[in-house]
């Protein structure tokens, strides 16, 4: 399952993403993972989340941070919720073509995970490609 939560900068989009990875941390049998640009949750995420700062590893584009993604799966098994904050950022592009590309590769990956999927993206919803679309909270 994949959900987006889409808006334009200082929108609230990082703190609802804190606010649901707590809740959900906190909830007995639950894996997480939160993928973030720079260390920004630091003090704001409950230790048990597995917290990855893509900064450190050489994920440049969309393709690569799907490819990164299968890794992490490969490597633990149970995870069940990915939080991924600040996409474009990430994938060092706003292309909403590429967008488009990256949520329908996403899709075909999760077919073979249990794994939640949330991922914010500063953008105006109105212009999100269909796929994005029909993920949008």
């Amino acid at each position: 399952m994949i959900e987006a939560i889409v808006g334009f900068k200082g929108s609230g989009k990082t703190s609802i993403m804190v606010d649901e990875i707590t809740d959900v941390a906190n909830t007995k049998d639950t894996n997480v993972v939160c993928i973030e640009y720079g260390k920004r949750f630091n003090q704001n995420i409950p230790y048990q989340v597995r917290l990855i700062d893509i900064a450190e590893y050489p994920v440049r584009n969309y393709r690569e941070l799907l490819t990164f993604i299968a890794g992490v799966s490969a490597k633990d098994h149970d995870i069940t919720h990915f939080y991924i904050d600040s996409l474009y950022k990430i994938a060092h592009s706003e292309d909403r073509k590429e967008l488009e590309i990256f949520f329908n590769d996403l899709e075909d990956l999760t077919q073979n995970l249990a794994a939640k999927f949330v991922i914010t993206i500063s953008d105006d919803p109105d212009l999100m490609p269909d796929n994005v679309k029909r993920v949008i909270r």
